[in-house]
C-alpha cells in the first residue's frame, strides 16, 4: 500500500494498523496525519509503548496517557480514583484520536486496560470509548515482555480483545522511501524476514574494525551485566561521586509496592560528566521516560535534604 492511501483512511476516521519494513514511511505517515490534525484543531494524543519511541514522536508512553502504569488489571474502584484525578480526566475526556507508536512492545492486557480506561472515561462501550485509534509498528521487530510462563500467543497486543473489538484496517506500506545507505536497509530487511545470506554476513563482518568511539550504546539481556558494564564506566570517570539516598516515609507494604515498581536505585552514585537516563516522566519540568542527558555538575537544595 502507497502512504497516500494509507493516509485516505487515516483522514477517513478509520481504525488503522500502520506497518511495514524499515524504510517504509510509517513515522512519516504519520506525522503527515498528526499535522493533518493539528491544523483542524482535533485533540490527538502522540504515544508509544516505551520512553525512547515516545520521545522520538514528542509525545509520552500509553501506559502514563492511560493511567494504567506497569499494572495489569484495573477494578471500579480504581478506575474511580483515576477519574479524580485532574490531568487524566481532561486528556482522556477530550481526546478524539489515539496514536500508539512501536504497538510490537505493547502487551495484550495493556491494550486490553487502555480500552477499558477509555470506555470508562468516554461513559461508552465503544471500542477504545468511541475515538479513532492509530497503533503503528512491525510485529517482525522486538515483542513484548512478559512472564517467563507466558505463551507468545498470550503476550501479543493482536490476540486481544480489544484488538478484536478495533477492527483495525491494516495498512502495509510497500514503498520503500529511506535515503542513504540502500544495502543497510538491504540488509535489515533481509534480517527482518529470515532471508540473510552469505554477502550480507560478509558486509556486516567487515564492519568490525571499524572505530566507532567509546562511547555507545550496549545491549544486554539480563539487568545484571546492565548494572555491571555502568559501573565500570561510573568508575573510569575521575571525577568526585555525589551519593543520593531515597527517604521512604509510610506504610511498610505500600513502600514495598512502591519500591518493585520503580526502576531507580535506593542509593545512587552520580558523578559530574556521568550518562544519565530518565526512569520517569515529570512533564511540569519537561523529562520523559527514555530521555538521555549527562550530569554537568550539582547544586546544593535544602528542598532534597
Amino acid at each position: 500500500m502507497k502512504q497516500e492511501t494509507a493516509l485516505k483512511l487515516l483522514k477517513a476516521g478509520e481504525n488503522v494498523f500502520l506497518t511495514g519494513s524499515a524504510g517504509a514511511g510509517k513515522t512519516y505517515t504519520l506525522n503527515q496525519y498528526i499535522n493533518y490534525l493539528k491544523a483542524r484543531k482535533v485533540p490527538v494524543a502522540i504515544t508509544a509503548s516505551t520512553g525512547i519511541a515516545a520521545t522520538h514522536m514528542n509525545g509520552m508512553t500509553i501506559h502514563t496517557w492511560a493511567g494504567i502504569g506497569i499494572k495489569d488489571a484495573l477494578g471500579e474502584d480504581e478506575l474511580k480514583r483515576m477519574k479524580e484525578r485532574k490531568y487524566l480526566k481532561e486528556h482522556l475526556e477530550n481526546a478524539q484520536v489515539l496514536i500508539i507508536d512501536e504497538i510490537s512492545m505493547l502487551h495484550a492486557k495493556q491494550l486490553n486496560l487502555v480500552n477499558k480506561v477509555l470506555k470508562f472515561f468516554k461513559e461508552s462501550e465503544e471500542p477504545f470509548g468511541g475515538i479513532q485509534v492509530i497503533v503503528a509498528g512491525d510485529f517482525f521487530q522486538l515483542p513484548p515482555v512478559g512472564k517467563n510462563e507466558e505463551r507468545n500467543r498470550d503476550k501479543f497486543c493482536f490476540m486481544s480483545d480489544a484488538w478484536v473489538e478495533a477492527k483495525f484496517r491494516v495498512c502495509y506500506l510497500t514503498e520503500q522511501h529511506r535515503q542513504g545507505n540502500d544495502y543497510l536497509n538491504d540488509i535489515l530487511n533481509a534480517i527482518r524476514s529470515q532471508s540473510i545470506n552469505a554477502q550480507h554476513l560478509q558486509a556486516l563482518q567487515a564492519t568490525r574494525q571499524q572505530d566507532i568511539g567509546e562511547i555507545f550504546t550496549r545491549l544486554y539481556t539480563h539487568n545484571m551485566d546492565v548494572d555491571t558494564i555502568n559501573f565500570k564506566h561510573l568508575n573510569e570517570i575521575e571525577n568526585e561521586g555525589r551519593q543520593f539516598e531515597a527517604v521512604c516515609d509510610g506504610n511498610d507494604k505500600l513502600i514495598e509496592t512502591l519500591k518493585s515498581s520503580v526502576r531507580a536505585p535506593e542509593n545512587l552514585t552520580l558523578k559530574k560528566n556521568a550518562k544519565v537516563m530518565f526512569v520517569k516522566n515529570n512533564f511540569d519540568v519537561g523529562y520523559i521516560n527514555g530521555s538521555l542527558g549527562e550530569v554537568v555538575g550539582f547544586e546544593e537544595d535544602d528542598d532534597f535534604g
